[in-house]
């Protein structure tokens, strides 16, 4: 068979010898998927993948919508572990407008774990309100959609609302600020909640096409009477998500800028100390996932499963091991760890799933990285010369 006619997908950068099989399906999945994506994979605390292909550049960044939360989540561990924001401290005590009899007992926890029925915001709020801050003044008086820590349903956009209110009003301080001072900086990882107007020609535009909905999730839309969106008009306008003003926001539910590295990197160090840096201790790491619901979900109407603030396995996204922990996206992203694996993986992609939620192209992927991470390849059937971390995989 002559290849002189047929396009192919190339794939640059490095990966170890046991990662080296992840190459060629990285290739032919992004080549399927169209656009162009990232997968870094940490092993141990040491990058042992690092890929990209498609129409990204070695140093593209991608916002990476809901991931944002599990970089938040992070936050939250560390300003909690060092006494700086307690997160089971009613948040009527220091947010006057939370305090009345519905919404008095609600938690920061209850905020991470999606429990505490501020799950959207009935007030109608323009893309340049939101900008604005205008949901933090609608967050104070809206009323539950069930009572506090009764059951779970996402936080799409509230979220980042509650949680960026809440290190405001007690650290003085975004959380933005503190994941560029506390996590970004001490690592070297090009990720911001709120990104300088530097980075912006290393976003990568994202694509869409029509979005599609299933049946169960349109029935449940229809009969629950809880807007699931980002509040106002964000997921009816897709283009804003392209718009500079909000890659530079910060917004803790949906604002992050990232590349795959940098995620993995981070997640890696929530394991190992990387570099010499390890962002949470271990009794840190077991608290933050340590499960706080699991369940159908109110707003989703699938089930989901939530530690403070990070994604636990659960159908719609298993993850690589059953203590996995990290976050999908809408637009497609993901991050990932597993302690049993001692693995870490980013991923990033500028083509948005017409479906929301983590890209197929990683959801095919991960029995790979699986396969690598465990080293089930013999070693007279690895691929000879593949590459190290030290020398660059380029495939034209």
């Amino acid at each position: 068979m002559s290849t002189d006619d047929v396009e192919i997908t190339p794939v640059y950068g490095t990966t170890d010898d046991r990662f080296a099989w992840l190459v060629d399906p990285f290739a032919r999945l992004v080549g399927a998927q169209g656009g162009g994506a990232a997968i870094a994979v940490y092993q141990s605390g040491r990058l042992v993948a690092d890929l990209h292909a498609g129409d990204y550049q070695p140093d593209s960044l991608q916002l990476v919508f809901s991931v944002s939360k599990s970089i938040t989540a992070v936050a939250a561990a560390c300003a909690h572990a060092e006494g700086l924001l307690d997160l089971d401290r009613p948040m009527a005590s220091y947010w006057p407008e939370l305090a009345k009899p519905s919404t008095a007992a609600v938690t920061l926890r209850m905020v991470l774990a999606h429990r505490s029925g501020l799950a959207s915001l009935a007030a109608d709020l323009s893309f340049e309100e939101l900008l604005a801050g205008a949901d933090d003044e609608a967050i104070g008086r809206q009323e539950p959609y069930w009572e506090p820590d009764a059951r779970h349903g996402y936080h799409a956009f509230t979220f980042g609302t509650l949680t960026n209110g809440a290190f405001r009003r007690i650290l003085g301080i975004s959380v933005g600020d503190f994941v560029r001072v506390r996590l970004a900086e001490p690592l070297d990882l090009d990720l911001w909640i709120g990104a300088p107007a530097s980075i912006e020609s290393r976003v990568e535009p994202i694509r869409y096409s029509p979005p599609l909905i299933t049946a169960a999730r349109s029935e449940h839309v229809s009969s629950s009477g809880i807007p699931g969106s980002n509040s106002g008009r964000l997921q009816a306008k897709f283009d804003l998500y392209n718009d500079p003003r909000l890659h530079r926001t910060c917004w803790p539910s949906t604002s992050g800028v990232a590349g795959a590295r940098d995620l993995a990197r981070l997640f890696a160090s929530t394991l190992d100390p990387v570099d010499g840096v390890r962002v949470v201790d271990e009794p840190t790491r077991r608290a933050m996932v340590a499960p706080l619901s699991d369940g159908v979900d109110a707003v989703l109407g699938i089930r989901t499963a939530f530690g403070s603030g990070v994604q636990l396995p659960f159908p719609h996204f298993p993850m690589v091991s059953s203590d996995s922990y990290g976050h999908e996206a809408a637009g497609g992203s993901a991050v990932m760890a597993s302690a049993e694996l001692d693995l870490a993986i980013g991923f990033t992609t500028n083509v948005f799933p017409n479906t929301m939620g983590a890209s197929p192209t990683l959801l095919a992927l991960l029995p790979t990285v699986l396969n690598c991470a465990r080293d089930e390849t013999p070693e007279q059937l690895r691929p000879q010369g593949a590459g190290s971390p030290a020398n660059a995989i380029v495939m034209k």
